[in-house]
């Protein structure tokens, strides 16, 4: 009966020994990869939110701090190539 014994732990040894190095190989796959694209992915993430955040206030401040009008009249020129007809010689 010891010897059915010993095979079961062994077996369970096994398993998790397995187990583990899946677990282990998965995780370091990931720092191997993933490590250089992880500043890139968290600064990409920084700058969207601080986009993101830019364009609220400037929806929600835009209407309260509209501007009325321009200090400056802004008008038509008239330009002397626009004066002439089309038969006009030079």
């Amino acid at each position: 009966m010891s010897a059915r014994g010993n095979k079961t732990d062994e077996t369970k040894t096994r398993r998790r020994a397995m187990a583990f190095m899946g677990n282990l190989i998965a995780i370091l796959s990931l720092v191997v990869i993933g490590y250089p694209l992880a500043p890139a992915t968290i600064r990409t993430m920084l700058v969207g939110w601080i986009l993101v955040v830019a364009v609220i206030m400037r929806f929600s401040l835009g209407h309260r701090f509209q501007p009325l009008g321009s200090a400056v009249p802004l008008g038509s020129v008239r330009m002397p190539e626009c004066d002439r007809r089309p038969n006009d010689l030079i």
